[in-house]
């Protein structure tokens, strides 16, 4: 199984490159906007999807886009093509932040996911992504305040998953910032 290349960027297409790496010419998909990034030598982390009928290699330039996307293909109706245009959506802690606000139409809006699919999604991946840690995780006792305020349960993890703060009362004053603004 192929779990890194490093190499060099020998030719690209719409969403993949060839990477050049000891004589050998690897085709690896990628994000269209990493593919045309990319110059020069690099390194990528890999997933390889064998099957019958092809051999294909899905390229990130870390590992956490890579394990977010091993996440996503494990959800049903989630293949390698779907993920990889899912963890492209954003940066991968904004992309978590949004499953793990319940942002259905953010994830709906990426080309071949699905209303349905995107339910998914969100049903089996926030709790894992919760768990994960990620720094991205909202503020349970900054919804709890917001909900005291009268705000939906939604409005509030929304809110908080938007904003940066040190303190539980920094995330609140932000996340209120934040509210106004949509009023």
């Amino acid at each position: 199984m192929i779990a890194f290349l490093q190499g060099t960027v020998y030719d690209r297409g719409e969403g993949f490159i060839i990477l050049f790496c000891h004589g050998v010419g690897y085709k690896v998909s990628l994000s269209g906007v990493l593919a045309q990034e990319l110059r020069g030598e690099v390194s990528l982390y890999i997933h390889e999807v064998i099957r019958e009928d092809s051999h294909e290699l899905f390229g990130f330039s870390s590992m956490e886009a890579l394990q977010f996307f091993w996440k996503l293909i494990t959800v049903s109706g989630v293949g390698p093509k779907g993920a990889m245009k899912i963890v492209s959506a954003g940066s991968v802690p904004e992309v978590k932040g949004r499953i793990m606000a319940g942002d259905l139409d953010f994830l709906s809006h990426i080309p071949g996911i699905g209303k349905k699919t995107a339910q998914k999604i969100i049903l089996e991946l926030k709790g894992a992504l919760a768990e994960e840690g990620t720094g991205v995780s909202v503020d349970a006792d900054a919804v709890e305040a917001l909900l005291g305020l009268g705000y939906s349960r939604r409005q509030a993890e929304e809110a908080i998953a938007g904003v940066k703060g040190e303190t539980t009362e920094a995330r609140i004053r932000g996340a209120l910032q934040l509210l106004g603004k949509k009023s």
